[in-house]
């Protein structure tokens, strides 16, 4: 029985469609901690990595709703800080002060996010110079990568991008190794219009969220 032509093309398009889906987004890496087993977190300041005020503040939004809707107390901090936080810290220095105001807020930690270009260009693009490195403290984090903040470099260069995000404790004052948690994911996705930047916030977050919520780092509302 021969099978009616509109029926094969439905059937093909949504097979495409589960291929695509499955493989849009990449567990790359998921480290945790040893012995940070009893940290639990309660509050958390968002940070996207990009002195790209308007790709930042998306992320930034995105990322804290999906936290808020999982029961993280999560907030941005174009949203925290306002202006103030237009342009990122360059140095530790630098970032003291609104340290200072976040633990008076009550916040124990921050998560800072990268979008690295992974594929389409040369790997030794400056974009991609210090963002694999493994950082163990909020202070190494900022001090190797301050002169890429302002980096002018295009997504739509690339096919696969890697979003890295590293969640700092700032409730360890005493101890240099800060970092509690840290994920890797690709997406494989070419960044070159707000569409696409947006659809590809929506695959982190996913993916982003569900390992997340595995670690139990949080204490949930």
């Amino acid at each position: 029985m021969r099978i009616p032509r509109q029926l094969s093309f439905l059937n093909l398009t949504v097979l495409v469609l589960i291929i695509i889906s499955c493989s849009s987004t990449k567990q790359v890496s998921n480290w945790r901690k040893p012995a940070s087993e009893d940290v639990k977190l309660h509050k958390v300041l968002v940070l996207g990595m990009t002195n790209n005020v308007t790709i930042r503040e998306h992320f930034e939004q995105q990322l804290t709703a999906t936290l808020l809707k999982n029961g993280i107390n999560a907030e941005g901090s174009l949203s925290f800080f306002k202006d103030d936080m237009k342009t990122i810290p360059q140095t530790m220095e630098a970032w003291l002060p609104y340290i200072n105001q976040l633990e008076e807020q009550k916040f124990d930690s921050v998560l800072i996010t990268k979008v690295i270009g992974e594929t389409g260009k040369d790997s030794k693009s400056a974009i991609i110079r210090y963002y694999n490195e493994f950082f163990g403290s909020f202070k190494e984090d900022v001090t190797k990568n301050k002169e890429l903040y302002s980096a002018e470099e295009g997504f739509k260069d690339y096919t696969v991008h890697r979003v890295a995000s590293n969640l700092y404790c700032i409730c360890e004052k005493n101890e240099e190794e800060d970092l509690i948690w840290k994920i890797n994911i690709d997406i494989k996705q070419a960044f070159d219009s707000d569409y696409l930047v947006s659809e590809g916030l929506k695959l982190f977050t996913k993916e982003f969220i569900e390992d997340l919520k595995e670690e139990e780092i949080f204490v949930t509302e």
